[in-house]
């Protein structure tokens, strides 16, 4: 424990000064950067959430299967704690609307391509790992897929972070932000597991008042209402934090 508040503590004493993550108003921003926006373009989107039951399935391509089975299956449960969701791993790619692939640096380009033919251009340039979702008109998301070339992973420090980024991300959560900290979503916040933050956002974003498709005008008043319904949100949200095993097995932030 003492290993776990340290590390919290560190996340905290190196926040910008400007990261007043536990203001209400601060995670309603850092909501629209993360939910209502994309990594890729500068457009404005509407809410994306799962409205059907997430099924998830794993494909090893590589060894340490049983590493990578628990860091996704860690994930997936403090997903389901955040979120109240249901997530399951599925034995088969015809059960799932997530197929995750752990891989080679070597294969994983051609690889994505061929799991997701009717994506053009992916942005591999830069990228370590990388998550690809598809959303009806109703902006509900459909399916997702997550690449990790787990030697570039391991390589690059970013094994652990991979995994916990690309699941949260594909939940409708797709931005990165530089304003945004202490995150998962900032490269430059050095968080490996989901922050008390990025536990509040999902928190929002899968609150039964908001609905895919909202827009920014439609969404925000519903977190006002959301922030004053739950007054003890941020103890809730630090809860959960704690009680992940990333956090309580492993002492990561």
């Amino acid at each position: 424990m003492r290993i776990v508040i340290w590390g919290l503590m560190l996340s905290l004493l190196s926040a910008p000064a400007l990261a007043k993550w536990d203001d209400p108003e601060y995670v309603k921003r850092a909501f629209k950067l993360i939910a209502l926006s994309n990594e890729y373009d500068s457009d404005e989107h509407p809410v994306r959430k799962w409205q059907k039951p997430i099924r998830i399935y794993i494909d090893h391509r590589v060894g340490d299967k049983e590493l990578h089975g628990m860091l996704a299956n860690n994930q997936i449960d403090d997903l389901v704690r955040a979120t109240g969701h249901d997530i399951k791993v599925v034995n088969s790619p015809e059960n799932a609307n997530i197929r995750m692939v752990f891989t080679r640096q070597s294969r994983w380009q051609n690889e994505t391509r061929e799991l997701w033919p009717t994506q053009e251009n992916f942005p591999f340039h830069g990228a370590i790992c990388m998550a690809h979702l598809s959303v009806s008109p109703k902006t509900e998301i459909k399916e997702a897929l997550i690449v990790i070339p787990v030697d570039l992973a391991r390589e690059r420090g970013k094994l652990f972070a991979c995994v916990v980024e690309e699941l949260t991300q594909v939940m409708g959560l797709p931005n990165d932000s530089d304003k945004v900290f202490p995150s998962i979503f900032n490269d430059g916040s050095k968080n490996n597991v989901m922050t008390t933050l990025d536990i509040t956002l999902l928190r929002l974003l899968y609150s039964s008042d908001v609905h895919a498709g909202m827009t920014e005008q439609q969404v925000m008043p519903l977190l006002d209402s959301w922030f004053k319904q739950n007054p003890n949100w941020l103890k809730q949200s630090t809860d959960m934090y704690l009680k992940s095993k990333f956090v309580s097995d492993f002492g990561l932030n």
